[in-house]
């Protein structure tokens, strides 16, 4: 069964892709616990403790603080809870050990806040390195074509932006590195970074409702999304949906809230869902790297899902709020 949908504070969140914790690591490399970790103290130790908890999945940050907030005290609920312990919030020698178990020790860069993440979405998508380079250019740091190659100037423009940003640098685009750029840059339209709409050459058996108007239409059974213009289908792709337990309601829908930055929080981790377009409380049609990566091999919370960047943006911008989505 789906949970309880949120409100406007779980907007920007969304339904997103479910991942494993990662195994469990040799406990001879767990720091000692120098003393009870509780809500509102601060010690060298939460830091480590909140990357942990981000590691195991239960606190979706970028970045980690000393000081024990609300935020950290739900997650080691959460952890407790899992584990069999009584659900206090406060950290004992049982919930340290219970928590090693499912984390690794921190490396340094992740103590700073200095550690390179995995790229916002993969640079092979053309599209999206077409964004990024439209982008570097506007911050001066880029002077090539845009033409969607991760080149070497790309590289360096991309390490030069994370020295600007007060990070050392690398090559690699991740979260704490794309949001400063693209709050400083303005997103540039489909129109200019390619010369022409999506092209499409799969067909999808179109359901009656989706024949008048601006509609997405999408077929579970058939595995497919397209968008359609009037009776007139401008493109057909291949979409994932929910996996087992997870099941959103089929049937017509309006757009409701567009945001094309989203990232989902819900889950315990940080997971980028661009162009989503949502039609049902929480649940989006968007871009999905793990869809990219790893095809019908995983499944979403709820959303439906595109694996072609290039496919969403352009999606995104022929639609507006109280558009049609058709479900079936």
């Amino acid at each position: 069964m789906r949970r309880p949908a949120l409100l406007l504070s779980a907007l920007i969140f969304g339904f997103a892709t479910a991942a494993i914790a990662n195994p469990l690591p040799d406990p001879i490399s767990v720091t000692p616990l120098a003393q009870e970790l509780r809500f509102k103290m601060q010690s060298p130790q939460v830091r480590e403790l909140q990357v942990r908890l981000r590691q195991a999945k239960y606190l979706a940050v970028v970045d980690v603080e000393d000081r024990f907030g609300q935020q950290t005290r739900e997650a080691v609920r959460k952890l407790q809870q899992d584990a069999g312990l009584r659900a206090t919030g406060a950290v004992d020698a049982a919930t340290w050990q219970a928590l090693a178990q499912r984390s690794r020790q921190p490396t340094q860069a992740e103590l700073n806040n200095t550690d390179i993440g995995p790229w916002y979405v993969a640079p092979d998508q053309p599209g999206y390195v077409m964004e990024l380079q439209h982008r570097l250019k506007q911050a001066g740091l880029y002077q090539g074509r845009i033409d969607g190659v991760l080149n070497p100037d790309t590289r360096q423009a991309v390490a030069a932006w994370r020295q600007r940003i007060g990070l050392p640098a690398s090559e690699v685009m991740d979260e704490r590195t794309w949001v400063p750029l693209i709050r400083r840059t303005r997103t540039p339209r489909y129109a200019e970074l390619f010369d022409a709409p999506p092209s499409s050459d799969m067909t999808q058996q179109l359901d009656p409702r989706c024949t008048t108007g601006k509609v997405i239409c999408i077929s579970r059974q058939q595995k497919k999304m397209s968008f359609v213009d009037n009776g007139r289908i401008r493109f057909t792709r291949e979409a994932r949906f929910a996996m087992p337990g997870w099941e959103s309601d089929e049937g017509e829908f309006r757009i409701w809230y567009m945001n094309h930055e989203t990232v989902s929080k819900i889950f315990g981790e940080r997971t980028p869902m661009p162009f989503a377009l949502f039609y049902d409380r929480n649940v989006a049609v968007h871009y999905s790297q793990d869809f990219a990566d790893k095809g019908y091999a995983g499944g979403s919370h709820g959303c439906s899902q595109l694996r072609d960047y290039q496919v969403a943006k352009w999606l995104y911008e022929q639609v507006k709020v109280g558009d049609k989505v058709v479900v079936y």
